[in-house]
């Protein structure tokens, strides 16, 4: 029996190839696992009670680990092109990489859209919008109310709190450690240790721009300036986080642009290809 030492040898390369690929992403998979656990633990992204994952804590991370993994994939399959000797084997192979590819760089553009378009923000900012009342109080029972800066994965985060009283009162916003701290040593106290420094004054409006800072219950405190009892209205203002607007439109030109030239090149050679069937 004879055998075609060109076609074994090339399916023995494509083995190899398969089994080298299966490897290398499964060893990338674990890494990534291990590594966006550990930036999350080391960067305080994570908490039981409360609950709370902070995608952008390892999120970045893993968006480059795939971005590696997905042009590694091409680069396979390009690979795999040398040693498969069907025309027409050729022609499926790139088809289904063309076709992935284009998925894609589709799904990028519309990642792409949702972080660069302003009425996409403006969108996030009116389904997250809060608001409430509440009626200010002397400096010994002040109106209060709390919030956490950031949602369960932070995606969002509070980017202003807008105040209306039919007086002037004075708002404080304290972290939730300076006010258990300090919270029975009256206003005077208080009013050392709250993040809006420079705006706290209702007269009768007020806009604070809250703070970047890590995740945590913040509370809010509202003393009258006559010291009689104020109605005070109040509209929370989300956004979305400043670290994903950083990033996000940056990888998705990166992912658009490695599918794209993907899509184009398999286009290509699955043009050729199916010119070699029919000839």
């Amino acid at each position: 029996m004879k055998y075609d030492s060109g076609h074994f040898e090339g399916g023995y390369r494509l083995m190899h190839i398969h089994r080298t690929k299966r490897d290398l992403f499964l060893v990338q998979a674990v890494l990534v696992l291990v590594f966006a656990a550990y930036l999350v633990y080391a960067g305080g992204g994570f908490s039981a009670k409360p609950f709370y994952l902070g995608i952008d804590s390892f999120l970045y991370f893993v968006l480059i680990m795939a971005l590696l993994m997905m042009v590694e994939a091409y680069v396979f399959t390009v690979l795999e092109m040398r040693f498969v000797k069907s025309a027409s084997a050729k022609f499926i192979i790139t088809q289904r990489a063309f076709r992935s590819a284009l998925a894609w760089t589709l799904v990028w553009v519309v990642v792409l859209m949702v972080f660069a378009l302003p009425f996409v923000p403006e969108a996030v900012q009116d389904a997250t919008r809060s608001r409430g009342e509440l009626v200010a109080g002397p400096s010994d029972a002040p109106g209060q109310f709390e919030l956490f800066n950031t949602d369960l994965f932070g995606l969002t985060e509070v980017s202003t709190i807008n105040v209306r009283a039919q007086e002037a009162v004075e708002v404080f916003v304290l972290t939730e450690h300076n006010y258990l701290l300090f919270k029975d040593d009256g206003m005077d106290m208080l009013a050392l240790y709250r993040v809006n420094v420079n705006d706290h004054l209702a007269a009768p409006d007020l806009t604070i721009d809250f703070p970047d800072m890590p995740r945590g219950r913040f509370y809010v405190l509202f003393y009258s300036v006559s010291g009689g009892p104020v109605e005070v209205e109040y509209t929370i203002e989300h956004e979305i986080a400043n670290s994903l607007m950083d990033y996000m439109p940056l990888m998705a030109i990166a992912f658009i642009a490695v599918n794209g030239v993907a899509a184009g090149y398999m286009l290509l050679l699955n043009r050729q290809n199916r010119q070699g069937i029919y000839r």
